[in-house]
């Protein structure tokens, strides 16, 4: 048997779902990959262990070297890495 108009609209419908799906798995992975970047350029790690492995955003931000007017991008990128599991909340 054949499937119906309806069927076929509904398989295509998952098809391009399907796709979207996909396209947004790349998009987050490439920034996610971006964030670790960042994060090992600025030396986050480093600041974080210097803490004795937890650190707030303004501890952080005393031990890298950052324009305060790139605060609320950190406050983002941290947020990036938490959202991924790179790093734990920070409260």
């Amino acid at each position: 048997m054949g499937l119906s108009k309806e069927q076929h609209r509904s398989a295509d419908q998952q098809a391009v779902l399907d796709s979207q799906v996909q396209l947004w798995h790349h998009t987050f992975g490439y920034v996610k990959s971006m964030a670790l970047k960042a994060a090992l350029d600025l030396g986050l790690p480093d600041a974080i262990h210097q803490n004795g492995g937890s650190a707030t955003l303004q501890q952080i931000v005393t031990k890298v070297t950052l324009h305060p007017s790139k605060i609320p991008c950190l406050r983002r990128l941290m947020r990036v890495l938490t959202v991924n599991g790179v790093c734990a909340s920070l409260g």
